[in-house]
């Protein structure tokens, strides 16, 4: 009985160096993938791989211009997330994200509208586990509540279960990226409208210096049930993340749609956060 006691040690041991291995240490500059697309409260955005205790602010802005269309048609959409997580153990976590304010314009034909609104919000609950050395992978899930003060009739939610991964490949580049499978609901007048959209992330990190880290990568996002003629949007990625000090961090990202549906020309986020540890 002792044996088996010291052999259980010895294995819990090594996945928890494995884990501090593969996960990123301090204000790591490389420490996963930034919030993309124009989802509310990140809904849909594939999470970190590895936990943590933290707090950002995220502005998000996207622009759509069609004029060649019959009508012409112009979109913009500012929005402010605030997300926060906590480290409920050493693989498991709790996250919170709300869209504290959401400016929308849209102009079709000459006819403009604007709004201002507040909401939704999304919970996650992310597990992680250690595969082989010097991989680390999750499974989360993420659930969109019906908080919108945009929605006078009706109300939107949704669940998303998917899995992210992180692998160092040497000392200054970081491989991520993982699946999210999403599926928002709008309930309406006693009917219910669900869809299925799947969605892949991959991206690489590069360190260029302790406080500075460069990524790339690209966003697929499909939609086989939708009527569209484009069942699927594929998004090119361009990020920065830098310590500003110790313990807060600012970040940019920039997309940019180049096929599918989604008729969004450009993507853009700005990030500031603050990790406790």
């Amino acid at each position: 009985m002792s044996r088996f006691a010291v052999v259980l040690a010895v294995l819990l041991a090594s996945r928890a160096a494995g884990a501090a291995e593969v996960c990123p240490r301090g204000n790591d500059p490389a420490a996963g993938p930034l919030a993309g697309g124009i989802g509310p409260a990140d809904f849909g955005a594939v999470p970190e791989a590895c936990g943590a205790t933290d707090a950002s602010l995220r502005l998000r802005a996207g622009l759509t211009s069609a004029p060649t269309m019959p009508d012409y048609y112009g979109r913009f959409i500012g929005a402010a997330t605030l997300r926060g997580r906590y480290q409920l153990g050493e693989r498991s976590t709790f996250s919170f994200a709300a869209d504290a304010f959401n400016y929308r314009y849209v102009n079709t034909g000459g006819l403009a509208s604007q709004g201002v609104s507040a909401g939704p919000a999304t919970v996650a609950f992310h597990q992680m586990f250690v595969v082989g050395a010097e991989t680390a992978m999750s499974l989360y899930a993420r659930v969109l509540l019906p908080l919108d003060s945009a929605r006078q009739n009706g109300v939107a939610t949704g669940l998303e279960l998917g899995s992210s991964f992180r692998m160092p490949a040497g000392a200054r580049w970081v491989i991520d990226g993982g699946v999210a499978l999403t599926a928002p609901a709008e309930i309406t007048g006693g009917q219910t409208d669900v869809r299925f959209e799947p969605a892949a992330l991959a991206e690489a990190w590069l360190r260029l210096r302790p406080g500075l880290a460069l990524c790339g990568g690209a966003h697929v996002l499909l939609k086989p049930f939708d009527r569209e003629e484009k069942l699927f949007t594929v998004a090119p990625r361009l990020g920065a993340r830098f310590v500003l000090r110790r313990r807060v961090w600012a970040a940019a990202l920039l997309e940019f749609p180049v096929a599918g549906s989604d008729r969004t020309d450009l993507i853009a986020g700005l990030f500031a956060g603050y990790t406790p540890n």
